[in-house]
């Protein structure tokens, strides 16, 4: 990156960093997250300045990427408190074993279930732990059929599954 571009980054970073931290902090009502969010935000733009179209203001534009990371934040947090409410309920491991290996057990019958495309496509990105693209490759089919096989998949899994039991599967598929 050439110095002009450098010294208009730095420009914009000095500018908008503490109304962008203001932002932040008006989501996740934490300081520290706030300014990591801020970072990511702005460690993005950098990675990015090249292809940024100079012509347009970039206020707008990292606002809206303060607030949708801000939103990823509360989304994770949800998801933790939920998770750790539910773990809170088994007083014993075994116990907590045994629910877990009745889930999977329910699952895997869900999705023997579900239409064959649907169950072949949620297997390989969530039970090979394969990319969109990858799976699509290997099936033959676009990114978009496969992300709408996927979105088909969560549904017949919210519908046959409790609130607590989609907890507990975005916990165990998003340790990737």
């Amino acid at each position: 990156m050439d110095k002009e571009k450098r010294d208009t980054f730095e420009l914009l970073y000095k500018t908008h960093y503490k109304e962008l931290y203001i932002h932040a902090l008006s989501f996740v009502r934490d300081e520290e997250e706030a300014k990591d969010i801020v970072t990511d935000v702005y460690e993005y733009v950098w990675k990015n300045f090249e292809k940024l179209d100079s012509s347009v203001s970039l206020r707008p534009f990292l606002y809206s990427l303060v607030r949708s990371r801000s939103l990823d934040f509360l989304r994770k947090e949800k998801t933790k408190e939920k998770f750790l409410a539910y773990k809170k309920t088994f007083p014993e491991e075994e116990e907590e074993y045994v629910e877990y290996e009745q889930l999977i057990e329910k699952v895997m019958h869900i999705i023997e279930n579900m239409p064959q495309q649907t169950a072949t496509v949620f297997k390989k990105c969530f039970i090979e732990r394969k990319k969109y693209q990858e799976a699509g490759d290997e099936l033959g089919i676009s990114i978009n059929t496969v992300r709408w096989h996927i979105t088909k998949a969560i549904s017949i899994l919210r519908d046959k599954t409790s609130d607590i039991e989609m907890v507990l599967l975005y916990a165990f598929f998003l340790k990737k």
